[in-house]
């Protein structure tokens, strides 16, 4: 029984994460070029055997996306490393799943919005994060700015811990 409502969950999820890339991607001028036929490797691929201990634990080459499942404590804050991009904030979007945990979203407005376990979100460009509690998220995101943003944050990483 329980594997029937987590089918109905990610039947709904994957709808409700369609339905809002459609309705963002035209009400706003962000170019995101699905290109289908140019999916490489895996079309799948289990949690459990999904890359762990990276910065952000992500596979590319999903038909322009990137994929991503990661887990973050409770207590990280991801403005000080975001410092140096457009407006210090992240300027990739972001649809997701958050499986576990609690999260904020900041945007370039100081607006908050918390999402919870077992909620679906989108992270607009200019935004930062929060993790309140030990977090768990499947996201989807552009695989250009995605790489991007994943090499700035590596440096980044690397000149604050040089600085210390």
């Amino acid at each position: 029984m329980k594997s029937g409502k987590n089918k109905k969950r990610i039947s709904m999820f994957i709808a409700i994460l369609m339905l809002t890339f459609l309705c963002e991607y035209q009400l706003i001028a962000q170019e995101v070029v699905l290109q289908t036929d140019n999916v490489q490797g895996e079309t799948h691929i289990s949690k459990d055997d999904f890359p762990k201990g990276n910065i952000i634990n992500m596979i590319h080459g999903w038909g322009g996306m990137t994929v991503s499942i990661n887990e973050f404590k409770g207590g990280t804050d991801f403005t000080p490393i975001l410092q140096g991009l457009k407006d210090d904030l992240c300027q990739v979007p972001h649809w997701g799943y958050l499986e576990k945990g609690k999260i904020r979203i900041i945007d370039s407005n100081n607006s908050t919005k918390s999402v919870v376990a077992g909620e679906v979100y989108y992270m607009p460009p200019g935004h930062t994060l929060i993790v309140d509690e030990d977090a768990r998220s499947i996201e989807f995101s552009p695989e250009k700015e995605m790489k991007e943003l994943n090499t700035f944050m590596e440096n980044k990483i690397a000149q604050m811990q040089k600085e210390k």
